[in-house]
């Protein structure tokens, strides 16, 4: 985002996202959950036709947009579907970060950029209900404000997050209380510098983890099937039995917003 510079557009980097579309696409992936800031503007175009081409739901950040000195952090949701004519499209949804991490708002202003956080009236979030699933997605430092958490409470069966932040640990203690408070799945992308990328579910600690990524160098994709189904019939019985691993519901939880998710 800065004006001396252009965007890191090299092959090697193309390179690198291309390996990644393509083992989402031989994995049979629904959904791609890519990191915080990891996808060029420029870009935009040729992901939304992805998108569309191979019906793959694509959840990344954009690089900061500048406009008029204020940097913007997007959110992009990108939904494929089929026309009643049965030609392929996807619906794209953009939400700017509500909350730009300390460090965000000092490096830009070190470029002499101010962030284009919205103000508080003005700040949204999206509950998305895409292919009889239910979900909202948290761009990282968002996911710091225990209200803002909680506005989904019983009407999730998952919670995608893009973060980009080394501090690894704190997310990791954010998440967990997010999949046993909220009672969903949490899956996490973060850089692969810094590792953290996970896939949660609320369950017993020992098995609470789908996917935890430690970090590395290399481009790649981990996958897990989430049972979105078993998810929901544990939370409409009021007891447990042996073979279920999915804890009990929280205190609170909300049977009417379980029943307009089935």
């Amino acid at each position: 985002c800065r004006k001396d510079q252009s965007p890191n557009l090299s092959y090697q980097r193309q390179k690198g996202l291309y390996h990644i579309l393509n083992a989402a696409n031989k994995e049979e992936a629904d959904v791609l959950l890519l990191p915080e800031l990891s996808i060029p503007v420029s870009w935009l175009p040729f992901m939304a036709a992805h998108s569309r081409r191979k019906q793959i739901a694509l959840i990344f950040g954009l690089e900061h947009w500048v406009l008029d000195e204020r940097a913007y952090n997007i959110l992009v949701e990108m939904l494929p579907y089929n026309t009643d004519e049965n030609y392929k499209s996807s619906m794209l949804v953009f939400r700017v970060k509500n909350y730009y991490a300390p460090k965000e708002i000092e490096l830009l202003h070190t470029l002499r950029l101010r962030a284009g956080a919205p103000k508080p009236k003005k700040q949204r979030y999206h509950l998305i209900r895409w292919k009889n699933v239910s979900f909202a997605t948290y761009n990282c430092f968002e996911l710091a404000n225990i209200e803002h958490r909680a506005l989904f409470k019983s009407k999730l069966d998952i919670l995608f997050a893009c973060v980009w932040n080394r501090d690894v640990n704190y997310y990791q203690h954010i998440t967990e209380s997010a999949a046993r408070d909220l009672h969903c799945y949490v899956a996490q992308s973060n850089t692969s510098h810094y590792g953290g990328s996970c896939v949660l579910q609320p369950s017993r600690s020992s098995i609470s983890n789908k996917i935890y990524v430690k970090g590395g160098e290399n481009h790649c994709i981990l996958t897990t099937t989430l049972d979105i189904k078993a998810l929901r019939e544990a939370q409409y019985r009021s007891f447990r039995d042996n073979n279920d691993i999915i804890k009990h519901n929280p205190p609170g939880f909300d049977y009417d917003a379980l029943l307009e998710r089935a």
